[in-house]
C-alpha cells in the first residue's frame, strides 16, 4: 500500500512538473524570443530546454530546471525597466576569462552587469539543526527576535534563513572574484540579483545589503552575530566593490517574478537611501 502511494504521489508530482514546463514555453518564452532587445535569448531559452531533457532522461534532481527557471524570469523582470533602444545581453563573453556574468545592459545612459544566483537552502529540520541554530543565535540583539518552536519546524525555519544569510556572503564574495577578472574596457557598476521562492524575504536582502556597503549592521538585524560570526570563522571580507542587490521572487507555481526589486537597500531611517530605479552609476 505504500508503495503504490508513493507512486501515485510522485506521478501526481511529475505531472504537475510538466504542466508547469509547458506554461514556462507557452506563456513566457515567446515573450523574450519576440523582444529584440534581449541578446541572446536563444542561448538562454535553449539551456532551460537542455536541463528539462536531462531531468526528464535521469530524473531525480528538479533543482537546474528551477535555476534556468528563474534565468528565463529575471531576463523577462529586467527587460520590462529598460529603455527604448537600451539592450540586454544573455552572457556576453568575458575577455580575460572563461568565466561568465549572466546578464549585460547597454544602455545610453551607461552599460551594467547583472549576476545572478537562485538561493534556495534544503531543509533541514532535527536536533542537530536546531542545536546549530542556537548556537548562531545566541548574540541576537535585545531589539530583534526570530522567535521558533520546535513543535512546528521551527529548526528548519530558522536554519533555512540562516543559511539564506550565509549564501548571501558567499555569492557576493565569488562575485567580487569575478569583478577582479575585468579588463579596464570592461568594468561597470555590477548588480548581485539573487533569487527566492519565497522562503526567504526581501527584508532579509535589505538587511544584507546594509551591512555589505556600510560594514554595519541594522539594530534590529537578528542574524547579526551569526553572520559576524560565520565571516570571523570562515575568515570572509568583503572588497565592497558590488554596486548593488536585486531580489527577484519567483514562487514555484509560477512563470514569471511575483516581486522583482532592484538596487536593495534598508529603510530611509538607516541613512542609506531608499530602493532605486534601473540607472547606470555607482548604485
Amino acid at each position: 500500500m505504500r508503495r503504490r502511494w508513493e507512486l501515485a504521489n510522485r506521478s501526481d508530482w511529475e505531472a504537475w512538473r510538466e504542466a508547469w514546463i509547458h506554461d514556462v514555453e507557452t506563456q513566457l518564452m515567446p515573450r523574450l524570443q519576440a523582444d529584440v532587445r534581449l541578446v541572446g535569448s536563444a542561448a538562454l531559452i535553449g539551456r532551460f530546454h537542455h536541463s528539462v531533457a536531462r531531468w526528464r532522461r535521469a530524473g531525480g534532481d528538479f533543482r537546474q530546471v528551477i535555476n534556468d527557471a528563474n534565468e528565463l524570469a529575471a531576463a523577462a523582470a529586467l527587460r520590462r525597466r529598460l529603455g527604448e533602444g537600451a539592450k540586454l545581453i544573455y552572457e556576453l563573453p568575458l575577455a580575460a576569462t572563461n568565466r561568465t556574468m549572466d546578464f549585460h545592459i547597454d544602455a545610453e545612459q551607461g552599460r551594467r552587469w547583472v549576476d545572478m544566483k537562485t538561493v534556495a537552502p534544503k531543509w533541514k529540520d532535527d536536533a542537530e539543526s536546531r542545536e546549530r541554530l542556537a548556537f548562531y543565535l545566541r548574540g541576537t540583539p535585545p531589539q530583534a527576535k526570530l522567535a521558533l518552536d520546535k513543535d512546528f519546524v521551527g529548526g528548519g525555519i530558522g536554519g533555512h534563513l540562516i543559511s539564506a544569510r550565509f549564501t548571501f556572503v558567499k555569492r557576493a564574495i565569488v562575485l567580487e572574484g569575478k569583478l577582479r577578472l575585468l579588463t579596464d574596457a570592461e568594468r561597470a557598476p555590477t548588480w548581485l540579483l539573487l533569487c527566492s521562492d519565497g522562503t526567504w524575504r526581501l527584508d532579509d536582502l535589505e538587511d544584507f545589503a546594509d551591512f555589505y556597503h556600510s560594514g554595519r549592521f541594522r539594530p534590529d538585524d537578528w542574524s547579526r552575530a551569526a553572520l559576524a560570526g560565520y565571516m570571523e570563522h570562515e575568515r570572509l571580507n568583503f572588497e565592497r566593490t558590488i554596486a548593488g542587490f536585486c531580489y527577484l521572487e519567483r514562487r514555484h507555481e509560477a512563470v514569471e517574478a511575483r516581486r522583482f526589486e532592484i538596487d536593495v537597500r534598508g529603510p530611509a531611517f538607516m541613512g542609506v537611501g531608499a530602493r532605486g530605479e534601473l540607472r547606470s552609476g555607482a548604485g
